[in-house]
Formats: C-alpha cells, structure tokens, sequence
C-alpha cells in the first residue's frame, strides 16, 4: 500500500503561485523546511521536493506544490509536523488521515482547516492551500 501524499499549493492573497521562481517572493526549496518534533523539542527533517504544475488527461493543476510522503501520522490518522517558509516562524501543520482510502482527508494549518482544491484533478489526489 502506498503511503498517504501531502501535496500543498502555497500562494499569496492574490493567488500567486510562492512555489513557482518566477513569482516575486517565491520560496526556493532551500528556504522551505518540513519537520517534526520528538517530546524533547529535537527537530527531525521531512524529505519532501517541489512538484511542478501537472496533468492528468486533460485535467490540469497549474500550482508548484510542496509534495511529501514522509510526514508522520499514528495509528488512529492524526500527526503534527511544522513547515518553515524563509525566515518566518514555522506553521503547525495537523493532518488527519482516512484509514480506510489511506489518503489525506484535512489538513490543519496552525488550528485552521486548509482549503482543499475541489476542481477536476480533486478526482485523482487530494491538494491543499496554504495562502500566506
């Protein structure tokens, strides 16, 4: 069975792309950090790279976004990791996980429920949206 997918679109109020390099005051991967901590506050990296825009048939999705496989998660779906944009202070991030699709279902974002895109690619995977 595959592991559940985090994919996260980040944009600004205007609906800019911030993962794309050609959007002033994007972030590059080296200035993004996915993490999670242990009881003790340690911090331990979460591998993750820059999806570009993608289609499937003809249904597109025209965001860069942030896609991870590794996030962590317990047995009863529920995990807390933090995602670090530039110098800014780091979000908590709070997934919630359907067991039985294996699939990401929401996704909390410092206490507040993220947008989840409903267009035609939402048949195919699950995207979220950071606006910052």
């Amino acid at each position: 069975m595959q592991p559940p997918e985090l994919m996260l679109a980040i944009k600004n109020a205007a609906g800019n792309d911030l993962l794309d390099n050609k959007t002033v005051d994007a972030f590059s991967q080296d200035k993004i950090k996915l993490f999670k901590k242990d009881a003790n506050g340690n911090e331990t990296q979460i591998a993750f790279y820059i999806r570009p825009p993608f289609a499937y048939g003809n249904d597109n999705f025209s965001y860069y976004s942030l896609y991870s496989i590794g996030f962590p998660y317990s047995s009863s779906g529920q995990g807390t990791f933090y995602l670090k944009l530039g110098d800014a202070p780091a979000y908590e991030l709070n997934a919630q996980l359907n067991s039985s699709k294996n699939r990401l279902e929401k996704l909390l974002i410092d206490s507040k429920e993220a947008e989840k895109d409903n267009g035609a690619i939402a048949k195919y995977t699950t995207i979220f949206y950071l606006t910052k």
